[in-house]
C-alpha cells in the first residue's frame, strides 16, 4: 500500500474518530467542517450523502457547514436532522414539471416553487431548529452588481433565511432574476463559491468533509463565443463582472478540484485533513435538470454507498434507507403554520 493511500486512509479514520467523539458528547475535540457543492438536481447526490452521515449518527457533529445553491439548502436540512426527508423530497416532489420545465423559458427552474411551496408547506424545513443549532451554516451568495461572494449564516441578525436560500439558488438563465437579501441583490452562490472549502478552514476547522456533486474530472472552462451569443439575450442586463462569473473560467474552482482529486486530497497552503465524497466520472448519474425519479433514487443510493466507503466502511443493508417517518410531517407543518416569518430575530 502506498504512503499517499496510507495518509488518505489515516485522515478518513481521524475524521471518523473526531465525529464519533462529538457524537458521544466529548469536549475538546478539533473543529470539523462540512462543505456541500450545489448543482440543481445533482443535489440529490449530496442529499443522499448527507442522509448517510445522518444515518451514521453525525447529524449534530459538524461545527461548520458551508454550501451554495442546492448545497446550502441541503446543508440546512442536514443540520435540522431532515436529510432523509430531503432525499424523498427530490424524488417525489422535485421530479415534476412544477419545478423543472425546459419549455418554461422564463423560469425553467422554479426556485419560488422550491422555497415557497416545498420548503414552507409540503416538506417544511425546521427553521426554529436551524436558527438554534450549535452548527453554523454558511450560505454563499453572489452579488448581482459586482459578481463577488457574500456569506450569510443561520446566526446573521435579522436575516430572512428563506430569501437567503432563494438567492443562493437563483440560477442565471434558468431562474434569471436577482433576489433581495437585506439591502442587496444576489444570485446563485455557486457562480463564485462552488466548493466553499476556504470558508470553513478560515473558521478553524482541522478536518473537512467535502461532498461534491460533480466528478473529480469536472472543470469550469471559459464558454465559447457560440454559447456566449446564445446567452446574451437573457443576461443582457447583467453586469460585466456577473457575466464574467457566468461565462468565464473559474480558476479558483479548478484549482480546488485539482487539490481534491489527488490520491491524498488536500487544501493548498494548509494542513487540514480532507475527506472527499464524489460521484463517479462514468456514468454521469444525473444532470442539473434530471427529473426521472428512478435515476434520482439510484443517484442518492450511490451517494450513500460512496459516503460509507469514504470512511472505509460498508453501509448496513436497509431496504429503503431514505424512508420518511410520516408521523413527523404534521409536526413540521404545524410548526411552519404557526410562524409566517423565516427571519432570525435581531438581538
Amino acid at each position: 500500500m502506498s504512503q499517499t493511500f496510507d495518509t488518505h486512509e489515516r485522515k478518513a479514520s481521524e475524521a471518523w474518530k473526531v465525529l464519533d467523539q462529538k457524537r458521544l458528547g466529548h469536549s475538546g475535540t478539533p473543529k470539523i467542517g462540512l462543505v456541500v457543492q450545489g448543482g440543481g438536481m445533482r443535489g440529490v447526490y449530496s442529499m443522499g450523502a448527507l442522509a448517510a452521515l445522518e444515518e451514521m449518527g453525525f447529524g449534530q457533529c459538524f461545527d461548520h457547514v458551508a454550501g451554495s445553491s442546492a448545497g446550502a439548502l441541503n446543508g440546512a436540512y442536514f443540520i435540522t436532522g431532515q436529510a432523509g426527508y430531503g432525499v424523498e423530497t427530490y424524488i417525489q416532489y422535485l421530479s415534476g414539471r412544477n419545478f423543472v420545465n425546459p419549455l418554461r423559458f422564463k423560469k425553467m427552474v422554479d426556485i419560488d416553487y422550491l422555497v415557497d411551496h416545498i420548503g414552507k408547506k409540503i416538506r417544511p424545513l425546521d427553521l426554529k431548529k436551524l436558527t438554534s443549532a450549535t452548527t453554523m451554516l454558511h450560505i454563499a451568495l453572489t452579488d448581482f452588481s459586482h459578481g463577488t461572494t457574500r456569506y450569510v449564516t443561520n446566526r446573521t441578525p435579522g436575516l430572512d433565511l428563506c430569501e437567503a436560500f432563494r438567492a443562493s439558488a437563483a440560477m442565471p438563465i434558468l431562474y434569471n432574476k436577482p433576489v433581495k437579501v437585506g439591502d442587496g441583490l444576489y444570485v446563485d452562490g455557486s457562480l463564485r463559491a462552488r466548493v466553499p472549502i476556504r470558508r470553513v478552514v478560515d473558521y478553524g476547522c482541522r478536518y473537512v468533509v467535502v461532498v461534491l456533486t460533480m466528478p473529480h474530472s469536472h472543470r469550469i472552462k471559459a464558454k465559447n463565443a457560440w454559447i456566449k451569443s446564445l446567452g446574451w439575450l437573457p443576461t443582457r442586463h447583467y453586469s460585466h463582472a456577473l457575466r464574467q462569473a457566468l461565462f468565464g473560467e473559474d480558476v479558483d474552482y479548478n484549482a480546488t478540484k485539482s487539490d481534491l482529486s489527488r490520491r491524498n486530497p488536500q487544501i493548498s497552503g494548509c494542513s487540514t485533513g480532507v475527506v472527499v465524497i464524489s460521484p463517479p466520472s462514468r456514468p454521469d448519474p444525473v444532470s442539473m435538470i434530471t427529473t426521472d425519479p428512478k435515476r434520482l433514487m439510484q443517484c442518492a443510493l450511490r451517494a450513500r454507498l460512496d459516503t460509507w466507503n469514504a470512511f472505509g466502511k460498508s453501509p448496513p443493508q436497509i431496504d429503503n434507507p431514505f424512508a420518511v417517518v410520516t408521523s413527523l410531517a404534521p409536526r413540521h407543518r404545524q410548526q411552519t403554520a404557526s410562524s409566517s416569518s423565516c427571519s432570525i430575530p435581531l438581538p
